[in-house]
């Protein structure tokens, strides 16, 4: 069934907004992780920083943010104390990302990643109380059902990053060497799993495409999270035998059908489907990546999947997002307090095309830096530059953005409202 939102039970604004600033914030520090990356070899405790600042600084808090509303506009889902999420969540959050990569930073000092395991265990438990609603609601539309999935594979992930800072920072004997593939998995999960719930709203909404075929709306998410758990499962009956390829199996129906519906998109010339084309480029490389894996063991290879990944599909997704729904939620707002001789400022007024545009640009070129990085280690300061330019590019689109959402709503006749 094809979720209906309902934005008269949105969040308040700024639960979240402010995982999205925090996310732009991250961007930016990440540019300064990149020096150690250098290091030619794989795994290399010198991809860690960088890689968990894209993963958790940048992914996690716009995922996170992009969650909670989901969770109230299409589940249903009540947030009648906001304030436990809004610093709750977020705060330990953030303090969990700012102690680990303190910690990732300083050879894996113990007391900095002790503070992180604690930031991440209050969040994974709020989280698993989010679940438990989420649960119990009567939504049962298939975003409502996927959401339930990722949220899931989030909780996973968690507790496995967490068993890991058990390891390293508290002296706990766990097999670290079975840990950190699992971890990997549900990382994954947890990415493609929100993606396609995500997309059974995003696609038809914003970019106006055809609902997705009802047996992909049904069976996406529980078939995909069969998938990941059959696959965690044999890992550790036959740790040595590599059963990471089974999660990557849904990859090119997933390709198929987000491909077909932007095809039905009755806004083809529209920049939102450029960001969404790219991602389908990106992870059609990333499955040429997956496949050529299993004959070449390079380390390269191997840098280039994780890039592809998170750098490329996810990142490119969350960009494309966050230049439609932050306008929106702001217009969402002002559209609440209208009164009768006020027009509210269209998307295009909040946030024009061409910033858009320009954004997917620098976004384009970044990818291009990060392919260069995974071939060329050396030249680390390809995306480091690219990276720190489309960051600071989202940060003034966005302020400009919400500065015009500052001014309010316009008299009638002084603003057009767009189509």
């Amino acid at each position: 069934m094809q979720a209906i939102p309902s934005y008269d039970s949105a969040p308040p604004l700024d639960l979240p907004v402010r995982f999205f600033i925090s996310a732009l914030l991250w961007l930016l520090l990440l540019a300064g992780a990149w020096h150690d990356a250098a290091d030619g070899s794989y795994p290399s405790p010198a991809l860690w920083l960088p890689l968990h600042l894209l993963a958790l600084g940048v992914l996690g808090n716009v995922m996170l943010g992009a969650l909670l509303q989901l969770l109230a506009v299409v589940s249903a889902l009540g947030f009648p104390r906001p304030g436990i999420w809004r610093h709750g969540l977020w705060g330990s959050w953030q303090l969990g990302c700012a102690a680990l990569f303190a910690g990732l930073a300083r050879d894996l000092t113990p007391g900095w990643l002790q503070l992180a395991s604690v930031g991440f265990a209050v969040a994974t438990l709020l989280l698993a109380i989010l679940w438990w609603q989420l649960w119990r609601s009567p939504a049962q539309d298939s975003s409502s059902r996927g959401l339930r999935w990722a949220l899931a594979a989030l909780i996973i992930t968690l507790g496995l990053g967490i068993a890991q800072l058990g390891v390293l920072a508290w002296g706990q004997p766990w097999p670290l060497l079975t840990l950190l593939p699992l971890h990997r998995l549900a990382a994954q999960g947890w990415v493609w799993l929100l993606l396609v719930a995500v997309a059974q709203v995003i696609l038809p909404m914003f970019l106006l495409t055809p609902a997705l075929p009802g047996w992909w709306q049904r069976w996406a998410s529980p078939a995909w999270g069969s998938l990941l758990l059959l696959a965690g499962a044999l890992s550790l009956l036959w740790p040595d035998s590599g059963w990471w390829w089974l999660a990557a199996l849904p990859l090119p129906l997933l390709g198929w059908v987000w491909a077909t519906a932007l095809r039905g998109s009755r806004r083809p010339q529209e920049w939102l489907p450029r960001y969404w084309q790219l991602a389908l480029g990106l992870l059609l490389a990333l499955g040429v990546a997956f496949v050529a894996g299993q004959w070449l063991d390079v380390p390269a290879l191997r840098r280039l999947q994780g890039w592809l990944l998170l750098g490329g599909v996810a990142f490119s997704l969350c960009v494309g997002m966050l230049y439609r729904i932050v306008p929106f939620l702001l217009w969402l707002q002002l559209r609440r307090g209208v009164k009768p001789q006020q027009k509210v400022p269209s998307l295009q007024v909040l946030l024009p095309e061409v910033r858009a545009r320009q954004g997917w640009r620098l976004l384009c070129l970044w990818q291009l830096c990060g392919v260069i990085w995974s071939l060329w280690p050396a030249l680390w300061w390809l995306p480091a530059i690219s990276g720190s330019v489309l960051a600071i590019a989202l940060c003034a689109h966005y302020l400009a953005a919400w500065q015009r959402w500052r001014q309010g709503t316009q008299p009638v006749g002084k603003v057009v409202q767009a189509g």
